[in-house]
C-alpha cells in the first residue's frame, strides 16, 4: 500500500536553506560549519497569542539583523584575505532571501491589519 507524502512545512524548508539554527546564533557563534549543526528548537507558546506572535516577530527581525552583521563581517574578512568568495556569497544570499522574505510578511501583516481595522461591525 502507498504511504501519504506530508505536506513540507514553511518552517522546515527555511531550516534546510538557512541552516537549522542559524538566527538563534549570535554573529560572533556563526560560522558556516555552525549554521547547520543544530536541529532547529521547538516553539513555545505562552497562551496569549498576540504577545508570542509580537515576541517571535521581533526574535525573527533580531536574526535579520545578525545575519545581515554576519554577511557584512564576512565581506571584511574577504577583503582581508582571511575568507573565501563562496562564503561570502552565500551569506549575502541568505541575508537577501531573510530581508525579502522580512519585508514581505510585514508587508503582508500591515495589509491585513487595515483591512481588519476597516471592517464594519
Amino acid at each position: 500500500m502507498a504511504e501519504a507524502i506530508d505536506p513540507i512545512r514553511a518552517e522546515m524548508r527555511l531550516a534546510q536553506i538557512l541552516g537549522e539554527d542559524f538566527l538563534a546564533q549570535s554573529p560572533a557563534e556563526i560560522t558556516p560549519a555552525a549554521a547547520t549543526a543544530e536541529p532547529a528548537k521547538r516553539v513555545e507558546f505562552s497562551g496569549n497569542l498576540f504577545d508570542d506572535v509580537l515576541s517571535k516577530t521581533i526574535e525573527a527581525l533580531e536574526g535579520v539583523s545578525r545575519s545581515e552583521v554576519y554577511a557584512n563581517q564576512l565581506v571584511d574578512k574577504y577583503l582581508r584575505g582571511e575568507a573565501e568568495l563562496q562564503d561570502v556569497m552565500m551569506a549575502q544570499s541568505k541575508m537577501s532571501i531573510l530581508m525579502q522574505l522580512a519585508v514581505t510578511t510585514i508587508n503582508a501583516a500591515v495589509t491585513t491589519f487595515k483591512e481588519i481595522t476597516q471592517m464594519q461591525v
